[in-house]
């Protein structure tokens, strides 16, 4: 049998290390300060659905789109929908937003304007 060292319990390396062992392999995890105890443990934790990408780089987009899939795919339990806003205010371009959503459904992010009265409702701290 394989047995495989892995250095780092951040997300790369509990990723790795779970995948070695769900094909059969003998891992054993090290890390200095404890599983997410360095850059993974201080992170945002945000899965982005690429549509902060959608105009810029629609590559990228789908990238994060493909990975969003593996994620969900391999460790769904893991990943909590919690949906995102872009929040237009008085005096911004709404050419942004108009923007913003056509490139989204370009790349096939499902996104949609809301009133501000459905925006709150779903984020009350609006």
């Amino acid at each position: 049998m394989t047995t495989v060292l892995v250095v780092g319990g951040g997300a790369t390396g509990t990723g790795v290390a779970r995948d070695l062992a769900l094909r059969g392999v003998d891992v054993t995890l090290v890390d200095r300060g404890g599983v997410s105890g360095g850059t993974s443990g201080r992170s945002h934790g945000v899965l982005h659905s690429g549509a902060r990408y959608a105009e810029s780089d629609p590559p990228g987009a789908g990238e994060c789109i493909e990975e969003n899939r593996i994620l969900r795919s391999i460790a769904g339990d893991c990943v909590r929908e919690t949906d995102g806003l872009f929040v237009g205010l008085s005096g911004d371009d709404p050419d942004y937003f108009e923007e913003k959503l056509a490139a989204c459904k370009a790349v096939g992010i499902e996104a949609d304007r809301l009133t501000p009265a459905a925006a709150r409702e779903r984020a009350p701290g609006l």
